[in-house]
């Protein structure tokens, strides 16, 4: 019997499967590479992370982000370090980066480049300049808060000088002390501003120089030649910043509320709602939480600040008086206003006593006074600028650094001296977050590495033998 040809058509057809299995493996990979391709360079141009530590320690604060991302010209860092610690610094620089493409940060080794070195008197590993136009800053210290301080002494440009009246009791910026303002001397000049002094009893004239007056704390009132000199100093379009304490009277007071339409009363505030204690402070230290809209507490949402021995400070209603004045923050409605203190002694009514809220603070403008005798129009850059708070303390040695009180006053001086854009919430330094765990947790802990892990494998080993075995 003749044996049936073998049919070759089946042999045939298996090479073209076979081609076409390699070819839909090779689209495959070339769609894979693509997309790879793709995501890098999305990944590249839109560099994203998250931070999720406690403090946030490894991204940039609000402040850092709002100026970084506002530059209109080139940021040069350049970083002088030994090589191998590029690696941790690039880390750091690249969050600044993130944030504009006008940051540009160099890396040079100081001994492979020692006249790099010496063209930017680089002495110290670790240094940093930052330079933007023909403004320089060296920082030693890589840390945020020394980076973008620097960044913005550079974007301000030329140092303000700000004055500090004195001769009438008023806080000393060279004290030390508990009540002294050393600390405000620094933040200042950490800000770009230089610190003088000014005895207006001596010479009762405002310098041309000054970019923003601070009455602070008078304790003595203030003879109307000084005030003279602060009402033309004002008038010709200056800024200034009163820090009004309780017993303040006199000429001072007088032009508060008359001139500049502040109603300035002689009380205390009391704060009953308790807050206070819950970061040890007294009812005679209130907590304010609730910020007006102005330029100055934009950035102060949810940000505390204390007014120790504070009087209340509000828009006035003098009928003759220019100046437009806006409240800044208010007290918790469970304060109250007193005006019977004596001795160290308050004593508070609530039948009698105004309940809160209590404005602590106000802002305003007033038209400055033209050359030919006639004034410009409010809301003219020109505007003459002021700020009164009801406490000296808040600002002092002891007290600056709560919460956002440095903010909130380094604002203030932003605002009066025209660089609203600097206004902010200013990176803290990172504290840390450790865990702390009891006997308990830490035996448990090791017998998760000891047994539990050790265990899950041998599971998962007889998991994989058994699906093979009954395959």
């Amino acid at each position: 019997m003749a044996e049936e040809p073998s049919n070759p058509k089946p042999q045939a057809s298996a090479r073209p499967n076979f081609l076409l299995q390699r070819g839909s493996l090779v689209v495959y990979l070339l769609v894979v590479v693509a997309v790879l391709v793709a995501v890098n360079v999305l990944a590249s141009r839109h560099d994203k992370s998250w931070d999720l530590t406690k403090s946030h320690v490894n991204s940039l604060s609000p402040e850092s982000v709002k100026i970084v991302s506002q530059l209109t010209r080139p940021l040069n860092l350049i970083y002088f370090d030994h090589a191998t610690n590029f690696a941790s610094a690039q880390a750091f620089f690249s969050r600044y980066q993130r944030e504009s493409n006008q940051v540009n940060v160099e890396y040079v080794d100081p001994d492979r480049h020692p006249d790099q070195a010496k063209r930017y008197k680089i002495t110290t590993y670790g240094s940093i300049v930052v330079q933007s136009g023909a403004h320089r800053q060296i920082v030693s210290n890589m840390t945020e808060e020394d980076v973008t301080n620097a960044i913005v002494r550079v974007l301000k440009g030329a140092r303000k000088v700000v004055y500090f009246v004195e001769g009438d009791g008023e806080r000393d910026p060279n004290d030390t002390g508990r009540d002294g303002y050393s600390a405000v001397k620094t933040a200042l000049e950490s800000e770009n501003f230089t610190v003088k002094t000014l005895v207006l009893a001596q010479t009762p004239q405002v310098p041309a120089d000054c970019a923003a007056l601070i009455v602070a704390g008078p304790t003595h009132p203030l003879l109307q030649p000084e005030v003279d000199a602060i009402s033309n100093y004002i008038n010709g379009g200056g800024r200034a910043l009163f820090l009004i304490n309780v017993e303040t009277t006199g000429p001072l007071i007088d032009y508060l509320s008359s001139t500049l339409d502040v109603k300035l009363t002689p009380d205390v505030v009391v704060d009953a709602s308790g807050i206070g204690r819950l970061f040890g402070a007294s009812e005679l230290m209130p907590i304010v939480a609730h910020y007006d809209n102005h330029p100055i507490t934009a950035q102060m949402d949810q940000t505390a600040t204390m007014f120790p021995y504070a009087r209340t400070v509000e828009p006035g209603a003098f009928p003759n008086s220019k100046a437009i004045v806006t409240p800044l923050l208010e007290t918790t409605p469970q304060s109250f206003a007193t005006t019977n203190f004596a001795n160290n002694q308050v004593r508070v009514n609530p039948a009698t006593d105004q309940h809160g809220p209590l404005t602590l603070g106000v802002a305003g403008t007033l038209p400055t006074v033209a050359q030919n005798g006639g004034l410009q129009n409010v809301g003219d850059s020109t505007d003459a600028r002021f700020v009164v708070y009801g406490s000296p303390d808040f600002v002092s040695n002891s007290i600056i650094d709560f919460q956002g009180n440095r903010d909130l006053f380094l604002n203030t001086m932003d605002w009066l001296a025209h660089q609203q854009n600097f206004i902010s919430i200013r990176p803290q330094s990172p504290t840390s977050a450790p865990l702390n765990l009891n006997a308990a947790e830490m035996k448990g802990i090791l017998l998760i590495f000891l047994a539990g892990l050790p265990l899950l494998v041998i599971l998962i080993a007889v998991g994989v033998w058994w699906r093979r075995r009954a395959l």
